[in-house]
Parts: structure tokens; C-alpha cells; sequence
């Protein structure tokens, strides 16, 4: 009996291609892996990422570890052997790895080879989720709200795609879609800025023109048009800014395979709104589920969505554009750092002990 989730017996019932068939490569950065409350002190599971199965346990003392799920021994699933201490430990033969991937007891002998690890992700917590950073050490700060923004996030929304991760990590840089999809009516051109290689942002400014009930309530609050800043991070989280609104909005997206994603969303409220403690919890959800409606329209043309460019121009898709070539420019990285084998692949036993 195998302990494949729902959505990879979907895979293997749909005559998807094995997860581990090929190594894909991901832009090095920050990405959400599940939410903090998943992975319980002494426990671990399974997540499918990047294309392959990946264990995320939490040690006795709380710190977490990420690791790609198949032992580099014989290719057991880690995710289906248990935490001892500060260690996973594989099920079949007990090797035991600590948070980084390093292999650090084979019981049957005391030398460890130096290829007996696994690649790893460095993991942090914010806002409820666990973020796992692909490509070794990170190369830049863990994104978040700013420092204007209160300290309390918003539940966090989780929602899944037959779509390539870029679709959705780009969506807020397709300026046309604004006013075709969410009838937001663009009153200048967007400006594009960038402050670091892995960020791309993008300002404009737009009428509230829709007749959905979420824009006339905006209007009856006297929001008639937005200003809008998205930053992007690593070509996958977005932190968007409604400068009318004063709110703040996170998308954090995972790609699970090459055509399959997961999205996180969730929000902040500025301190410039001056908001009594007790209304915070109200604002946020409220702004929340604000998000949710707008992001209603965009889920419904988006699923199973993938680019095929034919003609793109110049200037009404510049914004866009210039997204792609900073998608394209990112360093990339694969949890499979090395090719797995099996019992039909020619092996040289040689390779593999030393």
C-alpha cells in the first residue's frame, strides 16, 4: 500500500508522467510549502513540490526540515519514517539526516559516505506557513509585508491549479487583463521599477468600474479608483499594495509540478489606518474575503491556462513583457540534484559507492 496523496494518485490515474521522470528547474527562491499548523513538533509529512515528493518534518525542539522524500540510499520514502530527536529517519534501513540533509547515522557502519545526504530546503515560518528556499543557501531575505504593515496577517487561503506556476505569479503584471477580467479601467500607464535582481514591480492607477457586488462596495465606500503596486519576489511571491484602501496582499505560489500549482493568499492592513485593536481580526477578514471575490474572476479563466504567445505588443503588454525577461534572467535550481536510479536504468555500482 503506498501513501500517495490524493492529487498524485490523480496524476497516476490521468496517465500523468511519473513525478521524478525529469529534473525540472525552478527559479532559486522563497516558496510556500504548506502551513505551519500541518507539520506538528516530532512529526513529519509528505508534499509534492517542484515535481517531486519532498519530506517536511519538525524536530523535537521545533526546528523544521525539508528534504527530497527518496532516501539517498536505496530510495525509501522518508515521509513514511518518523522523527527521532533532531533526525528523520528512513523507514527501510534507519539512516538518519538531520534538518539539512546531511546523513548522520547508518547504523550498519560507522563511516559515513560524503554523497549520503539529501537536497534540502533552508525553511522558515511567517504568517502561518512554512517557506522553503530552492537552491542551497538563500540568496535573499525571506519577502513579507513591510514593516508599515501590522504586525497580524490575515487565515490564510489555499487553492490549487492545472496551471504552470508562472501563469499565476505573472497575472498581476498583464495590465490589459485588469480591465477585460476585473473591470478596472487603467487611467495611466503602469510604471515598472526594479530595486534588486530577483524583484520586478510594477504602479498604476485605475477607475472602480465594475458592477460586481464587491466593486459597488467599494464605491459606496468611496474608493472610485485604486493605486496599485505589486512587487514581485523571485519570479513567484507577489505583495501587492491597495494605496486607497491602504491594504496589503501576499500570493505566494508553489509549483507542484510543471503544469500543476498551489497558491497562498492572504492579507495585511496598513498602520496608517489607525484601526482600535479590537476591530483588526474584523478588518482582515473582511479585506480577506474582499481579495477572495476580486481573485473570483481571475480563477475562472486562469485554470488550466497555459501561454502560448503569438502575438504580443509593445506597448500594451510591455508590463508583461518585461516580467517574462526578469522570469527568464533567474538563476534556477531542481530538488533533483542527482539522477535517481532504478532497477531499468544501467547503473555503474562503481559510481554509486564512492
Amino acid at each position: 500500500m503506498t501513501n500517495w496523496t490524493k492529487f498524485e494518485c490523480f496524476l497516476h490515474e490521468t496517465g500523468h508522467p511519473p513525478l521524478t521522470e525529469k529534473p525540472l528547474t525552478f527559479p532559486k527562491s522563497w516558496y510556500p510549502l504548506c502551513r505551519s499548523a500541518d507539520v506538528k513538533r516530532g512529526k513529519v509529512i509528505r508534499q509534492v513540490a517542484f515535481g517531486a515528493p519532498l519530506a517536511i518534518f519538525r524536530t523535537h525542539s521545533g526546528r523544521l526540515g525539508a528534504v527530497h522524500a527518496a532516501c539517498a540510499h536505496m530510495g525509501a520514502d522518508l515521509s513514511r519514517g518518523r522523527v527521532v530527536g533532531e533526525r528523520i529517519q528512513c523507514p527501510l534501513h534507519h539512516w538518519e539526516y538531520d534538518a539539512s540533509g546531511a546523513c548522520e547515522l547508518i547504523p550498519a557502519e560507522s563511516a559515513i559516505p560524503a554523497r549520503a545526504r539529501q537536497t534540502s530546503l533552508v525553511c522558515e515560518e511567517r504568517y502561518g506557513i512554512i517557506f522553503g528556499f530552492l537552491g542551497g543557501e538563500p540568496a535573499f531575505p525571506l519577502p513579507g509585508f513591510p514593516d508599515d504593515a501590522l504586525p497580524r496577517a490575515s487565515r490564510v487561503r489555499i487553492m490549487d491549479f492545472d496551471t504552470p506556476y508562472q501563469v499565476l505569479a505573472s497575472n498581476s503584471y498583464d495590465a490589459q487583463h485588469f480591465s477585460s477580467v476585473h473591470h478596472r479601467t487603467l487611467l495611466e500607464t503602469p510604471r515598472v521599477f526594479i530595486h534588486a535582481p530577483h524583484h520586478y514591480g510594477i504602479a498604476f492607477r485605475a477607475a472602480v468600474a465594475g458592477a460586481a457586488s464587491h466593486d459597488r462596495l467599494l464605491r459606496a465606500l468611496g474608493v472610485q479608483e485604486v493605486e496599485l503596486t505589486a512587487n514581485c519576489y523571485g519570479g513567484n511571491t507577489v505583495i501587492a499594495y491597495s494605496g486607497r484602501t491602504a491594504n496589503y496582499i501576499m500570493f505566494a505560489t508553489l509549483p507542484i509540478t510543471e503544469t500543476h500549482s498551489r497558491i497562498f493568499v492572504l492579507n495585511a492592513v496598513s498602520k496608517q489606518r489607525n484601526l482600535p485593536a479590537f476591530l483588526v481580526p474584523l478588518i482582515l477578514e473582511i479585506t480577506h474575503q474582499l481579495t477572495l471575490a476580486f481573485l473570483h474572476a481571475d480563477i475562472a479563466v486562469i485554470h488550466q491556462l497555459e501561454y502560448k504567445f503569438g502575438v504580443l505588443l509593445p506597448d500594451s503588454d510591455a508590463g508583461f513583457i518585461g516580467w517574462l525577461r526578469y522570469w527568464n534572467s533567474l538563476p534556477t535550481s531542481s530538488i533533483l540534484n542527482r539522477a535517481t536510479q532504478t532497477q531499468s536504468q544501467a547503473m555503474d555500482f562503481e559510481q554509486l559507492t564512492s
